[in-house]
């Protein structure tokens, strides 16, 4: 009875629970011990009661300094509490207040995992899950809380997994009680498939608990749906299999039910949908199911929310990322009408990005390989109109019926009013009279239209003339037309032009029943559209000719980035160049550039130099740009802008080492899943797609340059940490969970490109490093692809670019952005290397090593000149293949040492999404559909970043395609190939094992790779020492050994050989005058050299040059090759001939290059005794060569006489050992900038 008279006094009042307290400080351990050991129930009932109400009251009084929740729960009373959870299993009211008890201590602690860890026993766990099913709703409830917490540290899970009567159970709660129950077992449930694979298996297989999941996707509780999707989340992480049963599900439950959260959800809700989407379809083979479900209305819902971008860049990365898998897709996404909000996004998102994601999923569209068919049937009286996705049946009885089908835009055929000015009859001869107001209406935007016509008898012939207004007939349809006889049928379809008119497509007519087909090719359609929708609104500025524009571009850089996408359609730039008025105005935007420029200006200069690009790669447009010495703007620009990097460098050189240093942004660990997910630049089948596909090892990629998306989306947190809300119930308020906000903030600010929380990034030097790469870019595309042509034009172009000094301002940018901007090097030394090939330009590429086929390269790939480095600057997915292959003619089975195989070898130098491996003749590389080697049966690849092998199309890509181990820069992928048709790969020293067996051998195979945006490599075919040879199984030989014509390469020449074939090129008059011994100087036909001091070895000089480069020699090679310095303007140079492995020098001295694989050339020039000297190895030649006195005053510049060699500006580390390298360098771009001041200026 005291115990029950301590219980009412105690809630009479808090004040009188702080007298208890005070006045009987051993109150709590008092009941404790009771709990523990009375056996008496009344005792215990009131015990537990006091302890609960001591629980809740988390006051300081005296007699309890660590307060009344602490000292009940440090005193030991939650393992006291549990172990009469079983003694109250019948009693609800007791077990509800013991669990509560319970749940409340638990919960007031940091760390609850030790208090958890201690009651976890299955005396504990088993009375609670019964009770979690319990009528007693409160009881339940607490019940459901316990086990989250043993969920969260992974407690008893196996013993809870075991249980055949959880499943049903928590299964009955969902289906019948209010949302915060359903939240727990949603919430208990994820964690359980999280931790045990083996039961998500075997839940999978419940298709009762995956519907009623899907269902609880439409529940009126924004929590609900949270952690439904929260749940459908990690199953989806699983495995192609689950997600299969997922989709496989009656009443097609899972899309309708996120189809409701895109309507009805919140804001958090919508971007967990994105992520749920994500994973849906990273199984290529199961996307075309998804389209056909209806995922097309969840992206359209998504993007019509406006003042969301972070939802409408999901919806439209999402879009194209499906449309990459297949034209069978895109034509399923046309059914849906996605056309409408492509445009949209296009031409009003508030984001650049998504604009610019819209234009290249419209680019996609345009090479749609198929066509959109239209069949039409009528017998007079009943008309069946019948295509993609457009379907109609016309009953109405009249002898002349219109319809018209907005293509694209619309599933409706709408019939069309015919006001009919005078009847016609049968007996009548006279034409009749008519007007079709929807016709007398159209316009050049209705272009793309299908106009569909049945004329049906004798009275339907009188329509003719007047149906003449509206549509082009030729003279023979007008009379076939006119010709009907009663119960003939004729049928016209037509479509509406650029120009506004109505032309035909097909006429057809027969007695009685008539069926007319017809297929439009998808690309006739969608450049119907775009040409009349989108081209206007950015072409017609640029076509004016007012004064105002010539001072900066009329357009926006939304628009410009719009462009330079869809002008990677050939007939976009067809039409494009035929107005040069339109160049010139962007080209204005280059020549107004100053070092006042605006962030705004900039980044409109940026988007202007990526159109200037894409024109460079088509004939048309480099030859527009040409004859607008567009060369000599972007000389002139990169002046400009190397001189203003500079200043910039040298005002901060007390803050920081590099011009293009750049604050590092942290990336949250928990942010990183969600950002992995947005691909920043979606451009190819690759890299969109896989921020789709499970990999391992993103946080280094996201932090170094967030160039790939491979996704490691770990799920995100299931339930809360211990202290956020957990109650909700039907009609509750929004949802505000801790973690996801933090989520959904990042994820906004990486869509938005604002920082939080984070150090600043400079966006001035950031985005002067983006307009540099696009100017450098733009040049080498127009240097390289002009130096192929090989034409007198061409070779005027070089020679005018190497007059004006452009070599050694590039050299000065070169050495300026060296350090931090690695891929701009590729593009600067290919441009530096192509114009300095001003000794002679051979008519045929002489050039006898292995490399890739330059002709066989995409356009937008950027080679190295000696043809064994790749860069791809551009959004679409680049590919090229070697010029040597294998086959069955290279197996002979009289020879007497057969290879077993061949390989070749790849350097990665980013770590991004490439794909490697090989390519038959058949092969078709589709760089805008993202397709490349892999993506069809011609070809084999595997993709170390998503650890895959590919081929054949990506829809039909298995959930067994995994291979291999993730790769990062400077790994070597050694690609290997047996003479059995087996393909395998090495990862350095490692072997991966067999990747594809069954190769045909009858198809000739070349090495090749595709690239995605912004990633390089280097490839060794056997030219340069082999790495990690001696994980090469024996007897495979590199590529290089292989030929077309199943020969072998000559083995090296004999010493006595290449005696004997110096000896001849010296006795040749005219290999004497290749020689470089006067360099075309007639006053001064042979130079001496002045010996450098020698003390028993090569001294090297204690100063710096001024000038320095080298040359890659291989062994024996074919041809002669020139390579030093010459004065501009003047016919004197100094140049060493190499050749059969010796090395002629300006004296007509000889001397012998070392046996190995690579020697390696340089030439340094000193400005203080215009001379020049050579070195071998890096061991310096001890002559020194002068240009004559005369020309002191003049400029230097590097000549050679082939392209395709391998040079080193200073992009890399030196052989020759410079005392001093950054001394070198630094004085290296203050010569070449006043060097390059002297030469004649450029024009603009």
């Amino acid at each position: 009875m005291t115990l029950a008279k301590i219980c009412d006094f105690m809630s009479d009042s808090v004040p009188n629970k702080d007298v208890l307290i005070g006045t009987c400080p051993d109150i709590i351990s008092t009941c404790i011990r009771l709990v523990n050991e009375s056996s008496n129930k009344e005792v215990l009932r009131y015990s537990v009661l006091l302890l609960f109400q001591f629980a809740g009251l988390n006051t300081f009084v005296e007699g309890c300094p660590l307060g009344t929740t602490r000292s009940v729960r440090e005193s030991g009373a939650v393992p006291a509490l549990a172990k009469r959870i079983i003694t109250f299993h019948r009693e609800h009211i007791m077990q509800r207040i013991t669990l509560q008890t319970i749940v409340i201590l638990i919960g007031s602690v940091d760390d609850s995992k030790p208090f958890c860890s201690e009651i976890a026993t299955p005396m504990v766990l088993m009375p609670t899950i019964s009770s979690c099913s319990s009528d007693d709703v409160e009881l339940s409830f607490w019940a459901l809380a316990l086990i989250q917490d043993f969920v969260i540290h992974d407690l008893c899970t196996d013993e809870m997994t075991s249980m055949s009567h959880l499943v049903k159970d928590f299964l009955e709660i969902l289906k019948t009680r209010e949302g915060v129950f359903k939240s727990f077992v949603l919430k208990i449930m994820s964690a359980l498939c999280l931790r045990r694979v083996a039961f998500l298996e075997e839940l999978s297989d419940n298709k009762p608990f995956l519907i009623t999941v899907c269902t609880a996707l439409k529940d009126q509780n924004d929590l609900v749906i949270n952690y439904a999707i929260r749940f459908l989340k990690v199953m989806l992480q699983h495995g192609p299999g689950i997600i299969k049963k997922l989709l496989d599900l009656e009443d097609n439950v899972l899309l309708d039910g996120l189809c409701h959260v895109s309507k009805e959800g919140q804001k958090e809700n919508k971007l967990l949908l994105t992520e749920l989407l994500t994973d849906l379809v990273s199984v290529e083979k199961l996307v075309l199911q998804i389209v056909q479900g209806g995922v097309m209305e969840i992206v359209k819902e998504l993007a019509r929310d406006e003042d969301d971008e972070s939802l409408t860049f999901f919806s439209s990365a999402m879009l194209m990322d499906m449309a990459m898998v297949s034209d069978e897709i895109k034509v399923e996404m046309n059914n849906c009408c996605v056309l409408p909000t492509i445009f949209r996004w296009i031409q009003s998102a508030k984001s650049e990005k998504v604009s610019v994601f819209g234009a290249k999923a419209l680019v996609m569209f345009h090479l749609i390989d198929d066509s959109m068919n239209f069949t039409v049937r009528s017998d007079g009286h009943m008309t069946h109109i019948s295509g993609s996705g457009v379907e109609l049946i016309d009953s109405k009885n009249f002898p002349l019926k219109m319809f018209r089908v907005e293509c694209l835009l619309s599933q409706n055929v709408c019939p069309l009013c015919i006001k009919i000015r005078t009847s016609p009859t049968s007996s009548s001869e006279g034409d009749v009279e008519f007007s079709i107001p929807a016709l007398d209406a159209l316009k050049t935007d209705n272009a793309g239209d299908v106009i569909i016509v049945t004329i049906s008898g004798k009275c339907g012939a009188q329509y003719v003339r007047g149906l003449s207004k509206y549509i082009n007939l030729s003279i023979g349809e007008s009379d076939q037309l006119s010709g009907l006889a009663e119960g003939d049928v004729g049928v016209v379809i037509a479509i509406v032009g650029d120009d506004g008119r109505i032309n035909t497509l097909k006429v057809v007519t027969a007695t009685t029943e008539v069926t007319a087909e017809v297929a439009i090719p998808y690309m006739t359609l969608f450049s119907h559209r775009t040409t009349k929708h989108i081209l206007p609104e950015i072409l017609a500025p640029l076509s004016e000719t007012s004064e105002q524009l010539q001072l900066c571009c009329p357009l926006e850089r939304r628009e410009l980035e719009v462009l330079k996408v869809l002008l990677c359609l050939e007939g976009y730039m067809d039409s494009f160049t035929q107005s040069p008025t339109s160049v010139s105005n962007l080209l204005s935007a280059i020549v107004s550039f100053t070092d006042h420029s605006t962030e705004d200006e900039q980044r409109i200069i940026e988007s202007v130099l990526g159109i200037l690009t894409v024109m460079a790669v088509f004939d048309s447009g480099r030859d527009l740009l040409i004859s607008l010495d567009t060369h000599d703007h972007l000389v002139a620009f990169l002046s400009i802008l190397l001189e203003t990097i500079q200043q910039s460098s040298e005002s901060s050189s007390n803050n920081r080492n590099d011009v293009f240093e750049a604050d590092q942004v942290a990336v949250p660990p928990n942010v990183a899943a969600i950002i992995s997910s947005l691909p920043p630049r979606p451009q190819s089948r690759a890299e969109p797609r896989s921020s789709l596909r499970s990999s391992d090892s993103t946080d280094s990629a996201i932090e170094d340059r967030g160039r790939h998306t491979s996704s490691s989306i770990s799920a995100l947190p299931v339930i809360p940490e211990a202290g956020s809300e957990m109650a909700g119930g039907d009609g509750a308020g929004p949802v505000h969970l801790q973690s996801l906000s933090s989520l959904v903030d990042e994820v906004i600010a990486s869509v938005t490109g604002e920082a939080r929380d984070a150090a600043p990034i400079n966006e001035g030097e950031t985005l002067t490093e983006a307009i540099l790469e696009a100017a450098v870019i733009c040049l080498t595309k127009i240097v390289s692809r002009e130096a192929r042509n090989n034409s007198a034009q061409s070779r005027l172009l070089l020679t005018h670019l190497d007059e004006s000094g452009t070599v050694l301002m590039l050299w000065s940018c070169l050495l300026t952005v060296r350090k931090k901007h690695r891929n701009l090097l590729l593009p600067l030394v290919t441009t530096m290397t192509t114009i300095s090939e001003t000794i002679s330009l051979d008519t045929n590429d002489h050039h006898s090593s292995v490399g890739f086929d330059a002709s066989n390269a995409t356009r937008m790939l950027v080679l190295s000149n000696d043809h064994l480095e790749i860069l791809n600057f551009n959004w679409t997915f680049e590919s090229v293949r070697a010029t040597v292959s294998i086959s069955r003619d290279l197996i002979s089975s009289s020879a007497p040492c057969q290879p077993k195989g061949w390989f070749y070898q790849m350097e990665l130098v980013t770590d991004g999404l490439i794909q490697l491996g090989w390519v038959n003749d058949k092969c078709v590389y589709q760089p805008r559909k993202g397709n490349g080697v892999g993506d069809d049966y011609d070809s084999y690849s595997i993709d170390g970043i998503r650890k895959k092998k590919w081929h054949g199309p990506v829809a039909t890509q298995t959930e067994g395609n995994g291979y291999g181990e993730t790769w990062n820069a400077g790994d070597i992928v050694t690609c290997l190939f047996d003479r059995h048709g087996s393909i395998s790969y090495l990862l350095n020293d490692k072997d991966l094992g067999i990747a594809f067996s069954g190769v045909d051998m009858d198809q000739r195979w070349f090495p090749a790779c595709s690239v995605c945006t912004d990633q390089r490599a280097r490839f060794n075919f056997g030219n340069d020492p082999i790495r990690f040879a001696e994980s090469i199984p024996d007897g495979f030989v590199p590529i290089a050994d292989a030929s077309s014509d199943g020969s072998r390469h000559q083995q090296p020449h004999s010493k006595q050989q290449e005696t004997s074939a110096l000896e001849a090129e010296r006795k040749d008059p005219e290999k004497e005058e290749l020689s470089g011994v006067a360099g075309g100087a007639c006053d001064r036909p042979n130079r001496r050299g002045e010996r450098l001091p020698v003390q028993g070895a090569p001294i090297v000089p204690s100063s710096p040059p001024s000038l320095y480069f080298e040359v890659y020699v291989r062994p024996y090679t074919p041809r002669p090759l020139r390579v030093g310095f010459s004065i501009i303007d003047a016919k004197d140079r100094i140049t060493v001939m190499i050749s059969n492995n010796a090395i002629m020098l300006p004296d007509r001295s000889r001397k012998q290059l070392p046996v190995q694989p690579l020697a390696v050339v340089g030439c340094g020039y000193v400005a203080a005794t215009h001379s020049v000297f050579f070195t071998i190895d890096g061991e310096v030649v001890e002559l020194l060569f002068s240009f004559s006195h005369t020309t002191k005053s003049r400029p230097v510049t590097p000549c050679l006489s082939s392209r395709r060699t391998r040079v080193n500006w200073g992009q890399e580390e030196f052989k020759y050992k410079m005392t001093d390298v950054e001394e070198y360098m630094n004085g290296a771009i203050s010569h070449c900038q006043r060097s390059s001041s002297l030469c004649q200026p450029v024009r603009g």
